[in-house]
């Protein structure tokens, strides 16, 4: 399982309760009473992910502050879980917090969980228990369950969004890589059945690789390919093959999901192999956000600090504003509530977030976007977002 990398004092909004307006938020503040209800996020905490995890974490924090911490008239905790070791997630540990989410009696709704696949461990028992489950991150193209939804789009959505990068480039042909995880096979089969309709040709139809660095970059040269196409997640073998590639050929072009760069071996990569690097990830560029988005991003960095990526919380922060919603939408004590506001979530139209209006159809985001960030002097900067295109 792998994460989306999305390319900030004290909490300013926490102490005072806000408006709706104060701090960019959507939620809106209620009277206070004497009901509790909990929130659980579960996010990798521990190991290479744990930054964006944070981040995450952190902006679902500046929105339930944001309202307060209250929605009508009760008090709204949110408790954190980690679904991470050294190593990275773990469906374990995604399985554990599902299971402590469910078996406490104030849960009113669950956010997580941040890394490709690994809501499949979680679903089933959030689901049974009728408990609204909204992943920031998880853009698994097969997920599915009765209370799911996710804010972010799916791999399928990305792999256009390259396709569609690539074409912009001017590539005719690519080389496409797959690694076998969930993310990889996910963005290999849309690549493999778009890239027509992008005008691209697809040098190596089955799309894997082995061990062979030597035997890759022999094939990649035979097939004349001016770029390729990394569909899959992290991982130590990664370097060695943008090493190499771009030794035999610094011209050709290197497209792969942002996350690659999470893993601790990503800084084995020489500068040259860094050129003509294209890394996706969900989002929008600071001057394609509205006005909701740049207030976020003002209030973020007030209360986190620029050292935050904020383009990582804004998705924690849309998933809390949403929950929300949806919660103040059943008004004072409603009955049957764990069911009822997984029902108005999944029902959510032309909501106003910090990533624009968007809508909830079958569990799925009506937000595309993705932000293509390419190497400086050595570090990688967004350059575009795909909203301009």
């Amino acid at each position: 399982m792998r994460p989306r990398t999305f390319a900030a004092a004290a909490l300013a909004c926490t102490a005072v309760a806000v408006s709706a307006a104060g701090c960019g938020g959507h939620s809106r503040r209620t009277h206070p009473g004497t009901g509790r209800l909990s929130i659980y996020t579960s996010l990798p905490f521990a190991g290479p992910y744990a930054a964006d995890a944070q981040a995450v974490f952190d902006g679902e924090q500046l929105a339930l502050a944001q309202a307060g911490s209250r929605v009508n008239g009760s008090k709204v905790i949110l408790r954190r879980l980690n679904d991470a070791t050294a190593a990275g997630p773990t469906a374990a540990l995604v399985a554990q917090s599902a299971r402590a989410a469910a078996g406490d009696g104030t849960t009113i709704a669950y956010i997580g969980e941040l890394t490709p696949g690994s809501s499949s461990a979680s679903i089933p028992t959030l689901s049974g228990a009728g408990i609204l489950q909204v992943s920031p991150g998880d853009s698994a193209t097969d997920l599915a369950g009765k209370t799911f939804a996710r804010v972010v789009p799916q791999d399928a959505d990305e792999a256009d969004a390259q396709l569609a990068a690539l074409k912009k480039l001017g590539v005719k042909t690519l080389y496409l890589l797959e690694d076998r995880t969930t993310h990889g096979r996910d963005l290999a089969a849309t690549v493999l059945q778009d890239a027509v309709s992008y005008g691209l040709g697809i040098a190596n139809p089955l799309g894997r690789y082995g061990a062979n660095t030597r035997a890759l970059v022999r094939a990649i040269k035979k097939s004349r390919a001016s770029a390729v196409l990394y569909a899959g997640s992290p991982a130590p073998a990664v370097p060695t093959i943008w090493n190499a590639i771009s030794a035999a050929d610094p011209t050709l072009k290197k497209m792969a999901s942002a996350s690659i760069i999470d893993d601790p071996s990503w800084a084995q990569t020489t500068a040259a192999a860094r050129e003509n690097t294209y890394l996706s990830a969900p989002g929008l560029l600071l001057h394609s956000l509205p006005r909701a988005g740049t207030q976020f991003v003002s209030d973020f960095a007030a209360a986190y600090g620029n050292r935050v990526p904020w383009a990582s919380g804004i998705f924690g922060y849309v998933a809390m504003s949403g929950v929300l919603e949806a919660l103040h939408s059943l008004g004072p004590r409603p009955q049957n509530a764990r069911s009822r506001v997984a029902l108005a979530f999944l029902r959510l139209r032309d909501l106003p977030s910090a990533l624009g209006t968007y809508s909830i159809v079958g569990g799925q985001t009506s937000f595309r976007a993705y932000v293509f960030s390419t190497y400086h002097r050595g570090v990688a900067a967004p350059a575009y977002d795909s909203s301009l295109s």
